[in-house]
Protein backbone atom coordinates (compact mmCIF):
# COMPACT_ATOMS: atom_id res chain seq x y z
CA UNK A 1 0.00 0.00 0.00
CA UNK A 2 1.23 3.30 -0.58
CA UNK A 3 1.77 5.45 2.16
CA UNK A 4 2.16 9.31 3.02
CA UNK A 5 5.00 10.43 5.26
CA UNK A 6 3.02 13.21 7.74
CA UNK A 7 4.58 15.29 9.98
CA UNK A 8 3.02 17.84 12.73
CA UNK A 9 3.72 21.25 13.46
CA UNK A 10 2.57 22.01 17.30
CA UNK A 11 2.19 19.67 19.91
CA UNK A 12 -1.07 21.06 21.36
CA UNK A 13 -4.49 19.49 21.49
CA UNK A 14 -4.77 20.24 17.92
CA UNK A 15 -1.83 18.99 17.25
CA UNK A 16 -2.51 16.07 18.78
CA UNK A 17 -5.40 15.06 17.13
CA UNK A 18 -3.94 15.09 13.89
CA UNK A 19 -0.99 13.01 14.66
CA UNK A 20 -3.18 10.40 16.45
CA UNK A 21 -5.31 9.92 13.20
CA UNK A 22 -2.29 10.32 11.33
CA UNK A 23 -0.85 7.37 12.98
CA UNK A 24 -4.22 5.46 13.08
CA UNK A 25 -4.54 5.49 8.99
CA UNK A 26 -2.77 2.56 7.14
CA UNK A 27 -2.13 4.79 4.39
CA UNK A 28 -0.27 7.28 6.20
CA UNK A 29 3.05 7.11 8.67
CA UNK A 30 3.61 9.68 11.21
CA UNK A 31 7.11 10.72 10.46
CA UNK A 32 8.22 13.43 13.08
CA UNK A 33 7.11 16.47 15.17
CA UNK A 34 8.07 19.42 16.11
CA UNK A 35 7.11 22.20 19.03
CA UNK A 36 9.28 24.88 19.99
CA UNK A 37 8.95 23.74 23.56
CA UNK A 38 11.29 20.61 23.05
CA UNK A 39 10.46 19.41 26.58
CA UNK A 40 6.39 19.53 25.11
CA UNK A 41 7.96 17.77 21.28
CA UNK A 42 10.25 15.12 23.20
CA UNK A 43 7.39 13.80 25.88
CA UNK A 44 4.56 13.53 22.17
CA UNK A 45 7.23 12.19 20.25
CA UNK A 46 7.86 9.30 22.63
CA UNK A 47 4.20 9.18 23.33
CA UNK A 48 3.40 8.37 19.54
CA UNK A 49 6.69 6.44 19.05
CA UNK A 50 8.15 9.06 16.49
CA UNK A 51 10.68 11.27 15.59
CA UNK A 52 11.33 15.13 17.38
CA UNK A 53 12.65 17.39 15.40
CA UNK A 54 14.85 19.98 16.60
CA UNK A 55 14.08 22.71 14.59
CA UNK A 56 11.51 23.56 11.64
CA UNK A 57 13.65 23.66 9.59
CA UNK A 58 15.06 20.23 9.95
CA UNK A 59 11.21 19.00 9.90
CA UNK A 60 10.94 20.56 6.29
CA UNK A 61 14.25 19.82 4.98
CA UNK A 62 13.33 15.92 5.85
CA UNK A 63 12.99 14.45 2.23
CA UNK A 64 10.52 12.11 3.64
CA UNK A 65 8.00 14.72 4.78
CA UNK A 66 5.11 14.53 1.96
CA UNK A 67 2.64 16.31 4.49
CA UNK A 68 2.69 18.81 6.87
CA UNK A 69 -0.10 19.82 9.31
CA UNK A 70 0.40 23.30 10.62
CA UNK A 71 -1.54 23.50 13.80
CA UNK A 72 -0.04 26.35 16.34
CA UNK A 73 -0.87 29.84 17.10
CA UNK A 74 -2.31 31.37 14.33
CA UNK A 75 0.08 34.07 14.18
CA UNK A 76 2.68 32.38 13.17
CA UNK A 77 0.10 30.16 10.84
CA UNK A 78 0.86 31.91 7.58
CA UNK A 79 4.28 32.25 7.09
CA UNK A 80 4.72 28.23 8.55
CA UNK A 81 2.65 27.10 5.66
CA UNK A 82 3.92 29.51 2.79
CA UNK A 83 7.66 27.73 4.20
CA UNK A 84 5.76 24.14 3.71
CA UNK A 85 5.30 24.86 0.66
CA UNK A 86 8.04 26.00 -0.89
CA UNK A 87 9.92 23.05 0.58
CA UNK A 88 7.24 20.94 -1.79
CA UNK A 89 5.11 19.59 1.41
CA UNK A 90 0.94 19.44 0.75
CA UNK A 91 0.05 21.38 4.17
CA UNK A 92 -3.29 20.96 6.29
CA UNK A 93 -3.54 24.63 7.98
CA UNK A 94 -5.57 24.63 11.10
CA UNK A 95 -8.68 27.13 11.43
CA UNK A 96 -8.59 30.06 10.99
CA UNK A 97 -6.03 29.48 8.09
CA UNK A 98 -4.96 33.12 8.47
CA UNK A 99 -5.22 36.85 9.90
CA UNK A 100 -6.24 38.60 6.90
CA UNK A 101 -7.40 37.99 2.94
CA UNK A 102 -3.67 39.03 2.10
CA UNK A 103 -2.01 36.10 4.30
CA UNK A 104 -4.62 33.67 2.75
CA UNK A 105 -4.16 34.60 -0.95
CA UNK A 106 -0.35 34.41 -0.30
CA UNK A 107 -1.20 31.46 1.24
CA UNK A 108 -2.95 29.60 -1.88
CA UNK A 109 -0.30 30.97 -4.27
CA UNK A 110 2.24 29.27 -2.68
CA UNK A 111 0.87 26.23 -2.66
CA UNK A 112 -0.52 26.46 -6.33
CA UNK A 113 3.18 27.96 -7.50
CA UNK A 114 4.83 24.62 -5.93
CA UNK A 115 2.33 22.24 -7.02
CA UNK A 116 1.10 21.38 -4.05
CA UNK A 117 -1.98 20.92 -1.81
CA UNK A 118 -3.57 23.04 0.81
CA UNK A 119 -5.95 22.18 3.14
CA UNK A 120 -8.02 23.66 6.08
CA UNK A 121 -8.86 21.99 9.22
CA UNK A 122 -12.79 22.58 8.61
CA UNK A 123 -13.47 19.13 10.36
CA UNK A 124 -17.34 19.66 12.07
CA UNK A 125 -17.89 19.33 7.93
CA UNK A 126 -17.58 15.66 8.72
CA UNK A 127 -19.20 15.51 12.02
CA UNK A 128 -22.48 12.78 12.34
CA UNK A 129 -25.09 15.65 13.15
CA UNK A 130 -23.72 17.73 10.07
CA UNK A 131 -24.16 14.31 7.68
CA UNK A 132 -28.31 14.52 9.31
CA UNK A 133 -29.07 17.65 8.73
CA UNK A 134 -28.00 17.58 5.13
CA UNK A 135 -30.03 14.46 4.71
CA UNK A 136 -33.00 16.37 5.62
CA UNK A 137 -32.33 20.06 4.94
CA UNK A 138 -34.65 19.28 1.92
CA UNK A 139 -37.70 18.93 3.59
CA UNK A 140 -37.72 22.73 5.33
CA UNK A 141 -38.54 23.64 1.83
CA UNK A 142 -36.28 27.39 0.78
CA UNK A 143 -34.47 28.65 3.72
CA UNK A 144 -34.84 32.01 4.82
CA UNK A 145 -32.64 31.88 8.35
CA UNK A 146 -30.07 30.24 10.34
CA UNK A 147 -29.30 30.48 13.84
CA UNK A 148 -26.13 29.30 15.07
CA UNK A 149 -24.36 29.37 18.70
CA UNK A 150 -20.91 28.53 20.04
CA UNK A 151 -21.27 28.51 24.07
CA UNK A 152 -18.27 28.24 25.78
CA UNK A 153 -17.17 29.42 29.24
CA UNK A 154 -13.41 30.04 29.83
CA UNK A 155 -11.52 31.88 32.80
CA UNK A 156 -8.17 31.77 31.50
CA UNK A 157 -5.79 34.08 29.61
CA UNK A 158 -3.35 32.76 27.38
CA UNK A 159 -2.12 33.58 23.97
CA UNK A 160 -4.89 32.94 22.13
CA UNK A 161 -6.34 35.90 23.64
CA UNK A 162 -3.48 38.23 23.13
CA UNK A 163 -3.83 41.37 20.31
CA UNK A 164 -0.92 39.47 18.47
CA UNK A 165 -3.77 36.95 17.33
CA UNK A 166 -5.42 39.55 15.20
CA UNK A 167 -8.75 38.18 16.57
CA UNK A 168 -10.50 35.99 18.96
CA UNK A 169 -13.70 34.15 20.11
CA UNK A 170 -15.41 34.94 16.58
CA UNK A 171 -12.01 33.85 14.33
CA UNK A 172 -11.87 30.66 16.46
CA UNK A 173 -15.22 28.69 17.48
CA UNK A 174 -17.18 31.46 15.16
CA UNK A 175 -15.29 29.90 12.07
CA UNK A 176 -16.91 26.50 12.89
CA UNK A 177 -20.34 27.90 12.49
CA UNK A 178 -20.18 30.35 9.93
CA UNK A 179 -18.82 27.59 7.50
CA UNK A 180 -21.30 25.36 8.29
CA UNK A 181 -23.52 28.43 7.41
CA UNK A 182 -22.22 29.38 4.10
CA UNK A 183 -23.05 24.76 3.70
CA UNK A 184 -26.24 25.59 3.58
CA UNK A 185 -27.16 28.75 2.70
CA UNK A 186 -24.73 30.00 0.30
CA UNK A 187 -22.33 32.90 0.00
CA UNK A 188 -23.13 35.99 2.34
CA UNK A 189 -23.48 39.16 0.90
CA UNK A 190 -23.68 41.61 3.55
CA UNK A 191 -22.16 41.40 7.66
CA UNK A 192 -22.84 43.51 10.39
CA UNK A 193 -21.16 42.83 13.90
CA UNK A 194 -21.00 43.77 17.48
CA UNK A 195 -17.75 42.70 19.66
CA UNK A 196 -16.54 42.74 22.82
CA UNK A 197 -13.80 42.36 25.42
CA UNK A 198 -15.66 41.16 28.67
CA UNK A 199 -12.28 39.38 30.46
CA UNK A 200 -9.77 41.80 32.47
CA UNK A 201 -6.63 40.72 30.63
CA UNK A 202 -7.91 40.08 27.68
CA UNK A 203 -7.18 42.09 24.37
CA UNK A 204 -9.29 40.76 21.83
CA UNK A 205 -12.72 39.99 21.40
CA UNK A 206 -14.55 36.86 24.08
CA UNK A 207 -17.96 37.83 23.01
CA UNK A 208 -19.47 38.15 19.21
CA UNK A 209 -22.46 38.39 17.48
CA UNK A 210 -22.66 38.52 13.78
CA UNK A 211 -25.78 39.65 11.75
CA UNK A 212 -25.23 37.77 7.88
CA UNK A 213 -27.45 38.46 4.58
CA UNK A 214 -27.16 35.74 2.47
CA UNK A 215 -27.11 36.48 -1.52
CA UNK A 216 -30.67 34.54 -1.06
CA UNK A 217 -31.84 37.13 0.40
CA UNK A 218 -31.97 35.08 3.76
CA UNK A 219 -30.85 35.95 7.39
CA UNK A 220 -28.66 34.71 9.73
CA UNK A 221 -26.93 35.52 13.02
CA UNK A 222 -23.63 33.97 14.41
CA UNK A 223 -23.16 34.13 17.81
CA UNK A 224 -19.64 33.10 19.47
CA UNK A 225 -18.80 33.55 23.33
CA UNK A 226 -16.30 32.92 25.88
CA UNK A 227 -18.28 33.80 28.75
CA UNK A 228 -21.33 31.48 28.06
CA UNK A 229 -21.94 28.94 30.79
CA UNK A 230 -23.98 26.95 28.97
CA UNK A 231 -23.07 23.59 27.97
CA UNK A 232 -19.86 24.07 25.37
CA UNK A 233 -21.35 23.25 22.27
CA UNK A 234 -22.69 24.42 19.18
CA UNK A 235 -26.84 24.97 19.13
CA UNK A 236 -28.60 25.61 15.97
CA UNK A 237 -32.10 26.60 14.06
CA UNK A 238 -32.58 26.55 10.28
CA UNK A 239 -35.11 27.84 9.13
CA UNK A 240 -37.13 26.45 6.33
CA UNK A 241 -40.57 27.96 4.58
CA UNK A 242 -41.87 24.13 5.55
CA UNK A 243 -40.30 23.53 8.57
CA UNK A 244 -37.29 24.18 11.09
CA UNK A 245 -33.91 21.65 12.16
CA UNK A 246 -32.89 22.32 15.61
CA UNK A 247 -29.62 20.35 16.71
CA UNK A 248 -26.94 20.40 19.60
CA UNK A 249 -23.42 19.38 18.26
CA UNK A 250 -20.96 19.01 20.80
CA UNK A 251 -17.06 18.34 20.93
CA UNK A 252 -16.67 16.37 24.60
CA UNK A 253 -20.58 14.93 25.24
CA UNK A 254 -22.02 12.50 22.32
CA UNK A 255 -24.88 11.59 23.98
CA UNK A 256 -26.23 15.35 23.94
CA UNK A 257 -25.49 15.58 19.86
CA UNK A 258 -29.11 15.57 18.28
CA UNK A 259 -30.71 16.65 14.88
CA UNK A 260 -34.58 17.67 15.23
CA UNK A 261 -36.42 17.93 12.27
CA UNK A 262 -39.71 19.96 13.21
CA UNK A 263 -43.11 20.21 10.86
CA UNK A 264 -46.07 19.35 11.81
CA UNK A 265 -44.65 17.21 14.83
CA UNK A 266 -40.92 16.74 16.36
CA UNK A 267 -39.03 13.81 14.26
CA UNK A 268 -35.61 13.21 15.92
CA UNK A 269 -32.86 12.21 12.45
CA UNK A 270 -30.73 9.06 13.75
CA UNK A 271 -27.28 10.25 13.80
CA UNK A 272 -24.92 7.39 11.07
CA UNK A 273 -22.42 5.31 13.27
CA UNK A 274 -19.45 6.86 14.20
CA UNK A 275 -16.56 4.51 13.11
CA UNK A 276 -14.68 5.27 16.34
CA UNK A 277 -14.60 7.52 19.32
CA UNK A 278 -11.99 10.76 19.40
CA UNK A 279 -10.62 10.42 22.73
CA UNK A 280 -10.20 14.56 22.73
CA UNK A 281 -12.91 15.30 22.21
CA UNK A 282 -15.70 12.58 22.70
CA UNK A 283 -18.40 14.54 20.99
CA UNK A 284 -16.83 15.22 17.90
CA UNK A 285 -17.43 11.02 17.14
CA UNK A 286 -15.19 10.15 14.27
CA UNK A 287 -15.47 13.66 12.03
CA UNK A 288 -11.96 13.88 12.99
CA UNK A 289 -10.59 11.06 11.95
CA UNK A 290 -13.30 11.29 8.73
CA UNK A 291 -11.46 14.84 8.16
CA UNK A 292 -7.85 13.33 7.77
CA UNK A 293 -8.55 10.37 6.11
CA UNK A 294 -10.48 12.43 3.26
CA UNK A 295 -6.83 14.46 3.76
CA UNK A 296 -5.29 11.35 2.87
CA UNK A 297 -7.41 9.91 0.06
CA UNK A 298 -8.05 13.28 -1.34
CA UNK A 299 -3.96 13.63 -1.75
CA UNK A 300 -2.95 9.87 -3.05
CA UNK A 301 -6.22 9.90 -5.31
CA UNK A 302 -5.42 13.17 -6.89
CA UNK A 303 -9.60 13.73 -5.63
CA UNK A 304 -10.98 17.26 -4.87
CA UNK A 305 -11.20 18.03 -1.32
CA UNK A 306 -14.18 19.57 0.68
CA UNK A 307 -11.69 21.07 2.82
CA UNK A 308 -9.60 22.67 -0.09
CA UNK A 309 -7.73 26.43 0.99
CA UNK A 310 -10.36 28.04 -1.06
CA UNK A 311 -13.05 27.24 1.22
CA UNK A 312 -11.22 28.47 4.18
CA UNK A 313 -11.06 32.06 2.75
CA UNK A 314 -14.89 31.75 2.29
CA UNK A 315 -15.86 31.59 6.13
CA UNK A 316 -12.34 33.91 6.77
CA UNK A 317 -13.86 36.57 4.32
CA UNK A 318 -16.66 36.21 6.81
CA UNK A 319 -15.18 37.11 9.79
CA UNK A 320 -12.48 39.98 8.78
CA UNK A 321 -15.74 41.67 7.04
CA UNK A 322 -17.66 41.49 11.03
CA UNK A 323 -14.17 42.90 12.23
CA UNK A 324 -14.31 45.78 9.42
CA UNK A 325 -17.93 45.95 10.61
CA UNK A 326 -17.16 46.86 14.07
CA UNK A 327 -14.64 49.11 13.57
CA UNK A 328 -15.89 50.93 11.14
CA UNK A 329 -19.53 50.76 12.69
CA UNK A 330 -21.30 50.07 9.41
CA UNK A 331 -22.41 46.77 7.31
CA UNK A 332 -19.85 45.18 5.30
CA UNK A 333 -20.54 44.32 1.62
CA UNK A 334 -18.72 41.02 0.33
CA UNK A 335 -16.59 40.66 -1.64
CA UNK A 336 -14.25 42.08 0.73
CA UNK A 337 -11.85 44.08 -0.75
CA UNK A 338 -8.91 44.29 1.60
CA UNK A 339 -8.78 43.91 5.66
CA UNK A 340 -5.88 46.48 7.11
CA UNK A 341 -4.21 44.93 9.93
CA UNK A 342 -3.69 48.56 11.37
CA UNK A 343 -5.29 49.89 13.95
CA UNK A 344 -6.69 46.43 14.89
CA UNK A 345 -7.41 47.43 18.78
CA UNK A 346 -10.96 49.00 17.31
CA UNK A 347 -11.90 45.96 16.11
CA UNK A 348 -12.36 44.56 20.07
CA UNK A 349 -14.04 47.25 22.00
CA UNK A 350 -13.99 46.73 25.80
CA UNK A 351 -16.54 46.39 28.60
CA UNK A 352 -17.27 49.70 29.78
CA UNK A 353 -17.75 49.17 33.71
CA UNK A 354 -18.44 51.76 36.06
Amino acid sequence: MQKISAAVIACGKAGQTHMHWYAKNPACRLTGVYDPDAAKAEEIAVCFQTLRYPSLEKLLADPQVQLVSVAGPGNVRAEQVINACQHGKHVVAEKPMANSLDEAEEMLAAANENQVRLFVYLNMRFHPVTFAIDEVIHEIGPLFHVALDYTQFRSNVSWRHKLSQMGGVLKEQGFHPIDLALRWLGDVDEVSTETLVLHPGREVEDHAVCLLRFCSGATGTIYASYNDRREEAMFGRILGRDGTILFTLSPYKPEINEVILRKDNDKVISLREAETIDPTYPGLMDCSKKSIDHILSSILEGKPSLLDGKEGLRSLEVVLAGYESQRTHKKIKLPLNSFSLDNIEACFPHLSVE
